[in-house]
């Protein structure tokens, strides 16, 4: 492990500035947006609303996604990645700032839409950014590297949250863990993502002549980007079933205090970025689709202690054996998937993939939402359990015999993207 760390820390600085740029503009998003997270879902509750209400706000933003992904990126392929960046932040800080401040059902809906176009800009954005911004080499390098920045925010973010939230209900509320506590810590990330600000500022493009975005969707093959997609999609719905409600789970499952809550769900990003760490490990010894099938299936015993244990230390112990393993996947996959296309398709197949994600995640908040009412979150887990083993399934039998049979050679995680 020092070995890989330090040859992180090499490689950081062998990175372009606009790949700086965007792993701190990666950082303090993170970082305030977990922050706001944490307690999102526990405000909600406490305005008087139920789960199911909580299912609908949980799924706008990223039906949003979902439909303005496309849309989007025909837009912006002649807009510069610093123009969506910004217009994402600032799109992002508007929608916090009303979420934390307006109380009705629709002005909360019409504010979580608006998240969702501020993270929809963010998606299209990142990947090809990240891709132009890199050598092939140093590909799956800058892509993990990325995905470990923003975990290990979002790690800091969820501590500092229930910190805060402690603070102003002890210090303001007669310490209450209310809706004004919850409010406070909002808009205390509503000021920190500000800071997002400079970084953006910072990066710049010199952009070549590239086909118009509708040429680019218009050419890719139809049947290959689905078989791509398919194993994503797939896991997408059955993260969509848990993950947007891990706070819910752990506070009515165990009662939790919100610091207890906070340290408890800051473990999830931590595992997160540990997994973006060693994702590239893995792949420089067993190709890229064999070290996605192993985390996959690795992660699904997990999940089912997780789910069905009912003891804290090993739900706890479980979800960050999951959480690691599952996500160290995910940076392996994009570099997997943009190997599939051009660089001039990589705006149209991140944007796909954007709104593909968006839209079975959201689709699974939904439902989960109203499962939760009548099966709490035994039913959930359920689904989730058997979308991962369906996603792994295909990606042995549609992909496996296309992966190297060769480990990938490389010098710790500087391999050559396929």
């Amino acid at each position: 492990m020092p070995n890989l760390l330090r040859t992180y820390a090499s490689g950081f600085t062998s990175f372009s500035g606009n790949a700086r740029n965007f792993l701190l503009l990666t950082f303090l998003m993170s970082f305030a947006q977990s922050v706001f997270t944490l307690v999102f879902n526990l405000y909600i509750l406490e305005l008087g609303y139920d789960r199911d209400f909580l299912g609908v706000i949980g799924s706008i933003p990223g039906l949003t996604v979902a439909a303005l992904a496309i849309p989007l990126a025909v837009f912006c392929a002649a807009l510069s990645a610093r123009k969506a960046l910004l217009a994402s932040l600032g799109l992002g800080f508007a929608a916090m700032a009303g979420l934390a401040f307006f109380t009705g059902r629709g002005p909360l809906m019409f504010f979580s839409a608006l998240l969702g176009a501020s993270a929809a800009l963010l998606a299209i954005t990142a990947m090809p950014l990240m891709a132009r911004s890199s050598s092939e080499r140093e590909r799956q390098h800058l892509f993990s590297f990325q995905f470990a920045v923003a975990m290990t925010a979002a790690f800091a973010g969820n501590l500092v949250s229930g910190w805060l939230t402690s603070f102003w209900a002890a210090g303001f509320y007669g310490g209450g863990e209310g809706a004004q506590a919850y409010r406070a810590t909002m808009l205390a990330a509503c000021a920190l993502l500000l800071a997002a600000v400079p970084p953006a500022l910072r990066i710049r493009e010199k952009r070549e002549t590239a086909p118009g975005g509708g040429a680019a969707f218009a050419s890719l093959p139809l049947g290959l980007t689905l078989l791509v997609l398919a194993p994503q999609l797939i896991i997408a719905f059955g993260a969509g079933m848990i993950m947007p409600f891990l706070n819910i789970f752990f506070k009515a499952g165990f009662d939790l205090p919100i610091s207890s809550l906070g340290f408890f769900m800051a473990l999830t990003p931590l595992a997160m970025a540990g997994g973006g760490l060693i994702g590239p490990w893995l792949v420089g010894r067993l190709g890229r689709v064999r070290a996605m099938i192993a985390f996959q299936s690795l992660s699904i015993p997990f999940l089912a202690t997780m789910g069905f244990s009912g003891l804290l230390l090993p739900t706890v112990l479980a979800t960050f054996a999951r959480t690691m393993l599952m996500n160290a996947s995910w940076p392996v996959y994009s570099v997997f998937m943009l190997g599939y296309f051009p660089p001039g398709q990589h705006l149209a197949a991140s944007a796909l993939y954007t709104a593909g994600w968006n839209l079975a995640s959201a689709a699974a908040a939904r439902l989960s939402g109203r499962l939760q009412m009548d099966f709490g979150f035994t039913l959930p887990f359920l689904i989730t359990i058997t979308c991962y083993s369906a996603a792994t399934l295909l990606l042995s039998r549609k992909f496996l015999k296309d992966d190297s049979k060769k480990p990938v050679v490389a010098t710790a995680i500087k391999e050559e993207a396929e």
